[in-house]
């Protein structure tokens, strides 16, 4: 072999290095960029996750504020009606009581 070919393949070996070199350098940036890009999407789908939690949560108590609220109105109409019906009774016991005590039938 002439020394002008081995110079030749040395050439095309030392190339060849440089770019595997290379390649693996860029793989293994290409590989942080994607775990980089991974716990960033991870980041971004626990806040939305939380978000929505929180929106569930809030929408949540709103139903379960309305709800009481409906709940203690029914409450004060029925204690009222129940107040009105039972005032004309409770006025003719307290007569009946009266008319007891001072011996009246």
């Amino acid at each position: 072999m002439s020394q002008e070919t081995i110079a030749r393949i040395l050439a095309i070996e030392e190339e060849a290095v440089k770019v595997h070199d290379d390649a693996q350098r860029r793989a293994a940036r290409m590989v942080e960029e994607a775990q980089e890009a991974t716990s960033a999407l991870r980041e971004q789908t626990l806040a939305q996750a939380h978000q929505q939690a929180d929106q569930i949560a809030a929408t949540g108590r709103e139903a379960t504020q309305a709800e009481r609220a409906h709940i203690i109105a029914q409450a004060e109409a029925e204690a009222e009606r129940m107040e009105t019906t039972a005032t004309p009774h409770f006025e003719r016991a307290i007569q009946f009581v009266l008319d007891q005590v001072a011996g009246r039938e």
